[in-house]
């Protein structure tokens, strides 16, 4: 189960620097803007999923980071799956990948907790 975990850490880290550096560098901003969010929301969810890619990859060999990571990207992916729900009024279906996300970054913050 070990290196399940490993690879999915490393997906994750993998996933969340493309997006967290996308939405950093304002390339969504118009989605942003589209929920009502001021500018500096893309600097600051595009931080905190590069925060998280980070400490997805260095919690590999040290659980605890692997723990505050999983909790700081599974808080972000259910603040986006909420947002897409309730503010922007999109369909539930548009709102699954951050769901799935949400999971899998949970999966990760339990596994090390119970390891």
């Amino acid at each position: 189960m070990n290196i399940v975990i490993i690879v999915l850490q490393i997906l994750l880290a993998l996933f969340f620097f493309m997006t967290g550096s996308k939405i950093a560098t304002g390339k969504m901003a118009e989605e942003f803007r589209r929920f009502g969010f001021p500018s500096f929301f893309n600097l600051l969810t595009g931080s905190i999923e590069l925060i998280g890619a980070l400490g997805m990859l260095i919690g590999i060999w040290f659980p605890i980071v692997a723990i505050i990571a999983g909790l700081l990207i599974f808080g972000t992916m259910l603040v986006a799956a909420l947002t897409l729900i309730f503010i922007a009024k999109d369909p539930i279906k548009k709102s699954v990948p951050a769901m799935i996300l949400c999971i899998l970054s949970i999966v990760v913050t339990l596994y090390n907790i119970l390891a």
